[in-house]
Parts: C-alpha cells; structure tokens; sequence
C-alpha cells in the first residue's frame, strides 16, 4: 500500500468514526395520569435530560454508541431503573405508558413506533449531526474568509513549508492537503507536476511566494493553486490554506485553523472548503 493510500484509509476511518457509530436515545410519553403526577424525570447516566408529561418527548444525543444506565422518576411512585448495552442501531426509542399508581418503559423497535414519532427521531439525529459536522468545521478556528472554487475545479498543490511543531514534513503536508481537497475537486498529480516544472527548468523546493505559484498552475492547467503552511506559534502549530486563482491572480479564500493531529488535516479542508 503506497503513503498516500495508506493516509487516505487513515482520514477514511477518522471521519466514518466522527460521523457513525453514534447513538440517538428518545423518549416519550402516553397514557392518562389524573390523580397521580403525569411528569416523569428522565437522566442517562446520572444526566437529566428533560422531564416530560403525556404526549410529550424528550431526547439524548451521543457521539458513540455505548452502556447507558437509565433511570426515571414520578414524584410519590417508584422509579423505573435500567440499563441499556449497544445494539447497532443508531436511533433507539423508549415508550413510556403511564396510568395513575403503574407505570411502564419499554424499547420499541422501528416497526412498532409510529411513523410520524420515527420521523421526527430521523429530523432530530440529523440536525445533531449536521451539528457536529459544524462544530468541526469551526473547531479551533483562527480565521477564514473567502470563497471555496466550484466543485471540479482543477487544483495544483503546493506545500510552503513546515516548522518543527508540526510533526510532519513539508512533502507529508502537501499529501495530507491534496487528501482534503480530493473529494470536490480534481487535484494534479504530484509526480505530473514535478515532471512539467522540469521541463520548464523551474524548480519545486524550498519556499513559494504567490508568483511562482500562478506560473507554475499555468504551466500545469490549474484552475487554482493551493498554497499550504504550516507554521509555529509558540509552540502550537498554526496551518495557513490560501487558495489563488490563476487567470485573475487574486486570492480566492483563505483559511488559518490549529489541529490537535497532522492527521486531521485532510478532514478539516474538506469541511472548510465547502462550497
């Protein structure tokens, strides 16, 4: 298995691991209650989530699927405890039939739930998750301003350099930007990029200042060139995206982030260069 193919299997897993094997539990309430309370307290794993009365729902939302120990509570009642193990399913939904002195709960699989509650768990799970999806995109976050190109726009990356907080080689950040940017764009390949430059007697190493840059996405068909850095501040590692546009010569978006991993790096420029 070549680097690259090793590195894109290994930002794969990352993000399958950021967007499934999550864990959607709701819950809610049917029944009648006149002379005994109709609420019901509801904590997963020692956190109240909400108290609700007939009719009503609440719900919790967790980034992995896992062992949740469940209790619920009418006040002058006994309480119902429970504990719930991984089950595969990323929606799980808890039925709560009250009457006035006996109470019940039980898991409900998604034939059993009606329609228009396993839809209303659909819309829930996907705003969480377009939720975490943003709070990645804006997880340390020094600054971004500008335009992504349209989607298929050819692309010419070019590492600028990176400062020993990095952790990783000028040629790896190059890789690891050229991964971000693959999935919405055509991307030209390093080894076609060396070999043209060569034939134009230029050289890629080194330094690249926003000059050679246009020439060189000129040279090679680019739409746009990419221009990645990483850098030190202190002793946090700072990453710079600038994205050129090569017939006008004008900066089209730029983005400056911190990443506690290298390897998150294709990750965090798919999600900031979004259209």
């Amino acid at each position: 298995m070549s680097r690259m193919s090793l590195f894109l299997l290994t930002l794969s897993v990352f993000y399958y691991t950021l967007l499934s094997g999550q864990e959607f539990l709701f819950f809610y309430a049917e029944g009648s209650a006149v002379t005994t309370t109709p609420y019901v307290q509801i904590s997963v794993d020692g956190k109240n989530i909400g108290t609700i009365a007939i009719d009503e729902y609440t719900s919790s939302y967790f980034l992995q699927s896992s062992n949740h120990s469940i209790s619920l509570n009418r006040r002058g009642l006994q309480g119902v405890d429970f504990r719930v193990d991984p089950d595969g399913n990323e929606i799980r939904v808890f039925h709560i039939r009250l009457s006035e002195a006996r109470w019940s709960v039980h898991e409900k699989k998604q034939s059993e739930v009606p329609s228009g509650i396993w839809t209303l768990c659909e819309e829930l799970l996907s705003e969480e998750k377009e939720s975490i999806v943003i709070q990645e995109k804006t997880k340390d976050l020094v600054d971004v301003s500008g335009a992504p190109p349209l989607p298929g726009a050819t692309l010419l990356i070019l590492p600028n350099g990176s400062e020993q907080c990095c952790q990783i080689s000028s040629d790896l950040l190059g890789e690891l930007t050229s991964i971000g940017f693959q999935k919405n764009y055509t991307v030209i390949d390093r080894e076609n990029v060396d070999r043209l430059l060569e034939e134009q007697k230029m050289q890629l190493s080194g330094l690249v200042n926003s000059e050679f840059a246009i020439e060189a996405g000129q040279l090679t068909g680019a739409q746009h060139v990419v221009i990645s850095q990483c850098y030190c501040n202190k002793e946090d590692a700072i990453y710079s995206v600038k994205i050129i546009n090569c017939e006008t010569s004008e900066v089209q978006a730029t983005a400056l982030f911190t990443l506690d991993s290298p390897l998150k790096l294709g990750n965090r420029i798919e999600l900031l260069f979004q259209e």
